[in-house]
């Protein structure tokens, strides 16, 4: 069967299992970035708790040793020593990590010194999804179109059926330790905390166990932390309706001093205050700029909070703004999707790495976190708002002709931002869909509500 090339996205493959992404697309698409790696490559290869999760994830693995490539499982020792369990002496070594997070094989791809990477996930989409995130050295991330056009280049050179090598043997080996070692040097609360940590049922939930047992300047309460690509707790996506209410009632209940929340795969965050209260992704950015020296890097919709002469403006998206951190050696990218890159950590980003930083700060404040954040400075946003719309390009012209005059900045980065004395919007189109999605923000909640209603009329008109 074909494989479709829309399933090929901006910054990855995602599509439904198994009518757009089944085991012999995987397959292939593996086959055709081992060709890409090339001899003498090191390939790390995980995955996501997802249902279909454990046959794609083989399939990847079987499309890489279809090279009649020999198969290498190395796994860092604690305390710098290594250990080797050499299965057969090639040039193409496959590191199989097994059910990890998204970070997780960033680290290892790092760690390992590896040429590149296969994750199986569909990250935060419905349970039906599920997608291939490759990597190469450094963890530097491949577009979709990037991993289509090696998939054409070696097309035809595939064979689904024969695709199991004889020298293709795999022994089972846990990374996990090796990570939460890492992880750990970053933890230095300065009090004793309590904080519940929501894993969406997706694969942060034995990483978090790890860091936190036994630790005593922590008290950790963990929910939905089993992996079940059925979702059972509310869904792999933070951001969906209702999906914070079982973190608040806990944060609540346990009196806790923050709530956590992580996308399936644990590349997102979100957070919660001690009263249960969500934290805007603009404050959560805010409170990390305050841990780590400028330069930044932050996205065309991100509070004016957050811009400036530190920071540096990229476009929506982990490709763009990985690029654009290691171009400028920033120290955080902040993206308003939860999304939080460290030069610490590889340039990329990390739900758990961003966890630690929050909670060391909370536990350095004189107050509470709620409190702390009551007492900033507030800014009135909108929120994304979509509007369904037949010319995007039409609207876009007429928006900006009406508003150029009274602009004091304009910016035609991922649509239209136009910056005026007391509030500005972003209006952008979909990718994918007869949409344009608005953002505003503005000092004032007046202001916000008139201009809002005003950007409406001209849209929908």
């Amino acid at each position: 069967m074909p494989i479709e090339p829309k399933i090929f996205k901006a910054y990855d493959v995602r599509g439904k299992y198994p009518e757009e992404l089944n085991e012999e697309a995987a397959f292939e698409i593996a086959a055709a970035v081992g060709k890409h790696f090339g001899p003498r490559a090191k390939i790390v290869v995980g995955r996501d708790g997802r249902l279909s999760s454990p046959s794609l994830y083989k399939a990847v693995i079987r499309g890489l040793a279809n090279n009649e490539l020999g198969i290498r499982n190395e796994v860092l020792g604690i305390r710098g020593k290594k250990k080797n369990s050499i299965i057969h002496n090639s040039k193409f070594i496959i590191h199989k990590a097994g059910l990890i997070t998204t970070p997780m094989l960033y680290f290892l791809v790092n760690k390992l010194k590896a040429d590149g990477g296969i994750m199986v996930t569909a990250s935060h989409n419905p349970k039906e999804y599920n997608g291939l995130k490759v990597v190469g050295k450094n963890a530097r991330p491949m577009s979709g179109l990037e991993i289509y056009s090696i998939l054409r280049k070696y097309e035809n050179i595939r064979n689904y059926e024969n695709g199991n090598k004889k020298n293709s043997y795999f022994s089972n080996i846990s990374y996990v330790r090796n990570y939460v070692d890492f992880l750990k040097k970053f933890l230095k609360p300065k009090r004793k905390l309590k904080v519940v940590f929501d894993c969406s049922n997706g694969t942060t939930g034995r990483i978090l166990r790890q860091l936190t047992t036994n630790d005593k300047r922590l008290t950790a309460v963990i929910i939905n932390d089993k992996p079940d690509g059925n979702f059972p707790g509310h869904g792999p996506n933070p951001l969906a309706e209702g999906a914070t209410r079982q973190l608040e009632r806990e944060v609540k209940k346990h009196q806790a001093d923050l709530g956590v929340i992580f996308d399936a795969d644990g590349d997102r965050v979100f957070f919660l205050d001690n009263r249960g209260r969500w934290i805007d992704p603009n404050e959560t950015a805010y409170i990390l700029t305050r841990l780590f020296r400028p330069p930044y890097v932050t996205g065309i919709v991100s509070s004016w909070r957050l811009k400036g002469d530190k920071a540096f403006v990229s476009r929506v998206g982990h490709y763009f703004f990985k690029k654009l951190m290691r171009e400028k050696k920033a120290s955080l990218g902040l993206e308003h999707s939860g999304h939080y890159y460290f030069k610490y950590f590889f340039y990329c980003d990390s739900g758990i790495f961003a966890a630690i930083q929050i909670m060391n700060f909370v536990s350095g404040l004189k107050t509470d976190l709620a409190s702390w954040l009551d007492a900033l400075s507030l800014y009135h946003r909108s929120g994304e708002l979509n509007f369904k719309v037949e010319d995007k390009e039409k609207i876009l012209e007429k928006v900006e002709r009406l508003f150029k005059k009274s602009a004091k900045k304009i910016i035609k980065m991922d649509g239209l931002t136009m910056e005026f004395s007391d509030y500005w919007f972003n209006l952008r189109p979909s990718n994918t869909e007869n949409l344009l999605r608005l953002n505003m923000e503005a000092t004032d909640k007046n202001i916000l509500k008139r201009e809002l209603q005003n950007l409406k009329r001209l849209i929908i008109l």
